[in-house]
């Protein structure tokens, strides 16, 4: 009989700190360990020398030895803490900021430090400062990533090329450093876009797309740093002066990137491609050359006075509908879409459709030349090349090889739009 009981008491505490479910069998657990590492599980069983919880495949219970792991947080919210932190030790620092590149001088780091610290240092390219009270505070930690220490936000001056940045933390039981950040800082350079969406025409067939591309393509780059000069709906004089306003600033600043783009009705005659202002109704194809705007005076607008200059430039023509005005002109040469342009060197020229094809204005918001390229500068550290290479391949999925993208490059530096490392 005694043993009976004896037995009764060892299942009462074997299974005293089995946790209930809130959110039924398939609920998650998170599971701190000592080492810092997090596990988010479905717990089973809970013993005094172990924890058992579902593999992967649901199929299976596996053992975890209750002096791993320092704290467990139900689904429910109730939390279980088993092993603490040796407090008494030295400290142990881990970063929790991820950064290999920047473009700007000062940047604010994030370590997380276990254990208490007396004296902590921050070492910037072999120099080293303490960190005063005023220039950093320490936080419980809440995150996954610092369970049972402190966050230390630091913030650093760095120097243009490579810097290195580590911690060093001591007290009464020794003293530790992190591991080494390595930084590349380079001067965010000067960018300049002019972006054009021509939709309602007065005398061709309105668009669409076209305000609502150019609207989508000034706010993504102006978040890529760049200046932008936008017009919407452009008369023949507000095209021509932004045009004019476009050259003038290129040439008479150091710029890292110069952009045009345009969105809306653009017409080849005899070999060249001109983009059409809303207001314009010319009769012919002579009247046209003299009221449109000729591309290719844009592109002498951005070409290089200096050869040694180091600019990009950059031509985006989503502009490859129909001819709107052939059926009215008494002759036309009844060319489809654009041209081909021959680039310059340092430039880059695409075009939403090959030479000779129309592109679509779309169903959607956004042109599909336009949403994909919207998609693609999203993309972080993407080589300029690269960005319209996937763009050319979505869009031709998308239209069924209808709508072929094409690019005439004569670039002569490698270029990153949207870099992060």
């Amino acid at each position: 009989m005694k043993h009976i009981f004896t037995l009764i008491a060892i299942l009462s505490t074997a299974y005293a700190h089995v946790p209930v479910h809130a959110g039924g069998k398939n609920a998650a657990d998170t599971l701190y360990l000592r080492n810092r590492e997090k596990k988010v599980v479905e717990i089973r069983e809970v013993y005094p020398d172990q924890v058992k919880y579902k593999s992967a495949n649901g199929k299976n219970l596996i053992s975890l030895p209750i002096k791993d792991i320092a704290e467990i947080v139900y689904n429910n919210g109730v939390r279980d803490f088993f092993n603490p932190f040796n407090a008494g030790g030295k400290p142990e620092i881990k970063w929790l900021t991820d950064v290999s590149y920047t473009d700007k001088p000062d940047l604010r780091l994030n370590a997380c430090i276990v254990n208490v610290a007396e004296k902590v240092q921050v070492e910037v390219n072999g120099t080293l400062t303490s960190v005063a009270t005023r220039s950093f505070k320490t936080l419980p930690a809440k995150d996954a990533g610092c369970i049972g220490g402190v966050s230390i936000f630091q913030q650093v001056i760095l120097k243009e090329g490579k810097n290195t940045v580590r911690l060093i933390a001591s007290n009464g039981s020794g003293s530790a450093t992190s591991e080494t950040l390595s930084i590349l800082y380079e001067k965010a350079k000067k960018r300049i876009a002019l972006v054009i969406g021509n939709s309602k025409y007065q005398s061709a067939s309105k668009l669409q797309n076209p305000e609502n591309d150019a609207k989508a393509i000034s706010q993504k780059l102006t978040n890529l740093g760049f200046t932008v000069i936008e017009r919407i709906d452009a008369k023949q004089g507000d095209l021509r002066a932004a045009v004019a306003q476009f050259g003038s600033s290129i040439q008479s600043q150091d710029f890292e990137v110069a952009l045009f783009y345009y969105a809306g009705h653009g017409i080849q005659v005899a070999g060249k491609n001109y983009l059409m202002p809303v207001d314009i109704s010319p009769q012919s194809e002579m009247e046209l050359k003299v009221l449109a705007v000729s591309a290719d005076e844009i592109l002498d607008q951005m070409s290089a006075v200096e050869e040694s200059s180091q600019r990009t430039n950059i031509m985006i023509l989503d502009a490859c509908r129909d001819n709107p005005l052939s059926r009215s002109w008494t002759r036309s040469s009844g060319s489809k879409g654009l041209a081909s342009m021959s680039a310059p060197p340092g430039t880059l020229i695409t075009f939403s459709t090959k030479p000779g094809s129309t592109a679509q204005d779309g169903d959607g918001k956004n042109s599909p030349y336009t949403s994909e390229l919207l998609k693609a500068l999203d993309v972080p550290d993407l080589r300029l090349e690269d960005i319209f290479r996937t763009v050319r391949v979505r869009v031709m999925e998308l239209t069924k090889r209808q709508q072929i993208p094409m690019e005439n490059s004569l670039l002569t530096r490698e270029l990153i739009l949207n870099r992060t490392k």
